[in-house]
């Protein structure tokens, strides 16, 4: 028997899953091994080659510019070519850049691997986890994307262990080649298994429950022209938010062990918050991933935004221990606002036929407006020599983003959806219709 028969692995499981399993495990050994566990590098680079902080930390730098500036191009790369292809050789750079690493000695060797772990990672854990779970679940989507998003929290806190211990032991160099080798040896193989979407196997999404009055026609996408979204209301409103919610994870991420330190608990308290948050960050995607599906990605995104906005007040007014660690588990919400929630809401109000490209561009406000956050957030504490302006700050602009998805949510309806020609639905249909996949299997 084949592997893989009638779009199922030993022709029992669907072939969802196995995208779904791949998904997992790119999330894990690239953004998770590559991205998060970055940091731990610093501290062993900076002491044996004389770097300043500041220096190494220019890594990061050369990754938002490099994601910011290649996302819409990946994103028009997985549009037209076959999405292996284009997996197969943005993981090759990826962990080449890693794996050079090792031998680095000056900074602007860091800077050049910077920008190209961020131009393909936008082909690799940026883009292509978000519209291939898309277009292969229609059942329980959202939480399925809050599963796959976790893996990177849970893989980061994993390998920071393991990373540490081959440092200690090995040193830097060593861990390194590590990163690079482990990341292509895992990635590289599901990306040979990924199927943009499910007719390139012959069969529909799962959860797809067939029309009876279209009994053996498989499903086709539908959604808003890529021109008309861009130079939409609504496009720009999920833009902003994008940005926002890139805002506030850096302004704050950045400087948590600072602020916890300046309102007078200890540095191992202040590692005791990043741990928690990270622990938080995993169980608010589930959960969010799960609401998302009940009660629909507009009032789940609204009340994300509300939870993080006492989050960030619980840190402002209270200086007792537990309830810092409970504001922290409310702040990490903001972690799923990118990840779970913005590819949900792009596919709502967009549709799922030119969703990887319209993805790609709204993305580009993540790295825009998260490539200065830290900075700002530290400028106002170097100014007043307090983190209580710049925090409050962060509250209104929670608000704005709530304002952001209602207006976007507002313009939707004038959104003209479309079809392929000649597939036999209705074109410029009005977006109060789904992606033909959910229109035939889910009514509201």
């Amino acid at each position: 028997m084949a592997l893989v028969s009638n779009g199922r692995l030993f022709g029992r499981i669907h072939y969802a899953f196995v995208i779904m399993v791949c998904c997992c495990l790119v999330q894990a050994f690239g953004m998770g091994l590559v991205l998060n566990c970055g940091s731990l590098f610093y501290v062993p680079v900076c002491e044996d080659l004389g770097f300043l902080r500041s220096e190494i930390s220019t890594y990061m730098t050369g990754y938002f510019i490099g994601t910011t500036l290649v996302t819409p191009l990946a994103g028009r790369l997985l549009t037209k070519y076959d999405t292996r292809i284009v997996m197969s050789v943005a993981i090759v750079v990826l962990s080449g850049s890693v794996m050079a690493m090792s031998t680095y000695s000056e900074i602007w060797q860091w800077q050049v691997s910077g920008f190209l772990v961020g131009a393909a990672g936008a082909g690799i854990f940026v883009l292509p986890s978000a519209s291939l779970i898309g277009n292969w679940f229609i059942k329980r989507r959202g939480f399925v994307y809050g599963i796959v998003m976790a893996c990177s929290g849970v893989s980061a806190a994993l390998f920071s262990m393991v990373i540490s211990s081959i440092i200690q032991t090995a040193g830097w160099r060593s861990a390194y080649l590590f990163v690079g080798i482990a990341s292509l040896a895992v990635i590289l193989p599901c990306s040979l298994l990924m199927r943009k979407k499910p007719t390139e196997l012959g069969i529909a999404p799962y959860g797809y429950r067939e029309d009876p009055d279209d009994k053996g026609t498989l499903p086709v996408m539908r959604g808003v022209a890529f021109k008309a979204a861009v130079v939409s209301v609504a496009f720009w409103c999920l833009f902003v938010f994008a940005g926002i919610a890139s805002f506030i994870h850096g302004g704050i991420d950045q400087h948590m062990p600072g602020y916890i330190q300046s309102i007078g608990f200890t540095a191992s308290f202040a590692a005791i918050i990043v741990s928690a948050e990270s622990v938080g960050s995993v169980i608010d995607k589930l959960v969010m991933g799960w609401l998302n599906d009940k009660i629909g990605v507009r009032r789940t995104t609204l009340i994300e935004l509300a939870l993080i906005a006492i989050g960030i007040v619980g840190f402002l007014y209270f200086r007792n221990p537990v309830f810092l660690v409970l504001s922290t588990v409310l702040f990490g919400i903001q972690d799923s606002l990118m990840s779970v929630s913005l590819p949900l809401l792009i596919r709502d109000i967009f549709g799922s036929r030119n969703y990887t490209q319209i993805h790609a561009w709204i993305r580009t406000g993540v790295g825009l407006f998260g490539s200065f956050s830290g900075v700002l957030v530290g400028a106002v504490y170097d100014t007043t020599g307090t983190f209580v302006p710049a925090f409050a700050g962060l509250v209104i602009t929670c608000f704005v983003a709530m304002g952001c998805i209602v207006l976007a949510y507002a313009k939707r309806k004038k959104l003209a959806w479309e079809t392929d020609e000649g597939d036999g639905l209705p074109v410029g249909s009005t977006a109060d219709a789904y992606d033909c996949a959910r229109d035939a299997s889910v009514r509201r």
